[in-house]
């Protein structure tokens, strides 16, 4: 007889003791302020998870974010972000939250992100989720323009120069090598400060200035270099003025940063271009194919009598070292659009599509997608072709722009995951997402306080990974 001899169940995550003693480093002053973000990152990820809530209480940010009136009625309040907040506890993996959204009118910084594990079928508080602030960043920074593999990328107020800023809580000059040096001032004053930050440990680091250029309304996309997404690559566009033969004109720019040799390794620009014009249109979002870049703007005309012309257009970026060029292409919409349309946003709209987003120039009624023809080696043809469902709902529509007056409000727009977002820049908490994979359309409301006024779009998500390093 064969006596079969029954395993032992595997032990939960949520009992096993193994690990490092957190809780015994945070409780010890000492310990605790040689606590680098790297060590805090690692000892998250490999302590007992049990430790993790109480450790949370040590190191989270005091700046919850606060229930609404309709919360309190309902006894109801938003959900908190911890670290055992998991999607998979055994392997330690979290949710990707998008949209995301970043409050910014009462400088507290407060950021909520959409759960797509959640009830879908009736919508609500329930789907949010409040996630750590953005309070701890440098001035003025303002504006997630990327998100992947749990960093950001926030960018806004000033470039310091040669003045001090709070730092970790102390003075100090970002770069200040660079801004040691006269010529470099003089030729690179004036910038934005670009943040990439993981918001669980707060490390960040302050991007170097770009040599010669400015780079307004800047976007960004991060590309991952390895397998465990420890190494990227951060592709970033905006615009400059450059002079040429004695007169002043408008180019738009593409660098890229490697966070191994930490320095910009690629640039390029392409002249008589424009971004969009955000006072109609709002920020532009931006695709990444291979190394294909592609994004929004305008293209330029020189008319008579010192006159401009101005199309809408795509502009497409090659950032490889063997087959550097920048291209130019006509956003014009033959037999879809009937008249001319507002100059296009650009979303990735999968591994190897990309999707342009516009309404009509004057009077818009609607808001639809279309998609970006490519060649072979990811070259734009030139021509666009529908998307499936790819107009808004009119009932959704006039929920964003519920006004002649408010017609022409700018909006912003990101994907991630199948999921293209809208939000219009105002007051409302009103939010619109298509899928790609459903052609669904769904129209959401965000949890605010009268007194939150401004939120702004993500652009990407908000993946948690603890031992993220800008």
């Amino acid at each position: 007889m064969v006596i079969i001899k029954e395993e032992d169940p595997p032990a939960s995550p949520w009992t096993d003791d193994s690990g490092p003693d957190i809780l015994e480093i945070l409780n010890d002053p000492e310990a605790k302020k040689l606590l680098t973000p790297e060590r805090l990152g690692i000892l998250l990820t490999k302590c007992p998870i049990y430790q993790l809530e109480e450790a949370w209480k040590h190191i989270g940010s005091p700046a919850k974010f606060p229930p609404t009136p309709t919360e309190i009625s309902k006894n109801q309040w938003l959900r908190q972000w911890k670290p055992v907040t998991f999607k998979d506890a055994a392997k330690r993996l979290y949710q990707r939250y998008h949209p995301c959204l970043l409050e910014t009118s009462t400088k507290l910084y407060y950021v909520i992100g959409f759960d797509s594990t959640t009830n879908l079928k009736k919508l609500g508080i329930h789907n949010w989720i409040a996630l750590p602030p953005l309070n701890y960043l440098p001035q003025g920074c303002e504006k997630v323009i990327a998100g992947a593999a749990g960093l950001l990328v926030v960018e806004g107020g000033e470039q310091p120069g040669s003045k001090p800023i709070i730092l970790w809580g102390q003075l100090a000059i970002p770069n200040e090598k660079f801004w040691n040096n006269e010529k470099v001032r003089k030729q690179c004053g004036g910038q934005s400060i670009v943040c990439v930050t993981n918001p669980i440990t707060r490390e960040y680091i302050i991007l170097p200035p770009i040599p010669k250029r400015r780079l307004n309304s800047k976007i960004a996309k991060f590309v991952f270099t390895d397998l465990q997404r420890s190494k990227y690559h951060l592709v970033i566009s905006g615009w400059d003025t450059q002079r040429r033969r004695g007169k002043l004109g408008d180019i738009l720019c593409v660098i890229v940063y490697s966070s191994e040799k930490q320095c910009y390794i690629h640039a390029n620009h392409i002249e008589n271009a424009r971004p969009i014009p955000y006072l109609q249109c709002g920020r532009s979002g931006m695709a990444v194919i291979n190394y294909g870049v592609y994004f929004g703007g305008v293209r330029v005309l020189e008319m008579p009598n010192n006159e401009e012309g101005h199309i809408p257009a795509i502009y497409y970026f090659n950032v490889s070292n063997s087959r550097k060029q920048c291209l130019c292409f006509d956003f014009i919409l033959v037999n879809i659009a009937g008249r001319n349309v507002q100059p296009p946003k650009v979303v990735q709209a999968g591994p190897f599509q990309v999707y342009a987003v516009t309404r009509y120039a004057q009077l818009p009624t609607i808001l639809w997608l279309v998609e970006v023809e490519l060649q072979p080696d990811g070259t734009p043809t030139g021509a666009y072709k529908k998307v499936p469902c790819g107009v808004m709902p009119s009932a959704f529509y006039q929920k964003l722009f519920p006004s002649a007056a408010e017609a022409l409000q700018p909006y912003e727009c990101t994907s991630t995951d199948g999921r293209i977002a809208f939000k219009v820049l105002s007051s409302r908490n009103s939010l619109v997402t298509y899928d790609i994979r459903t052609y669904e359309w769904r129209i959401f409301e965000f949890p605010c306080q009268y007194e939150q006024r401004d939120f702004h779009l993500f652009d990407g998500c908000y993946e948690p990974v603890l031992t993220s390093r800008p």
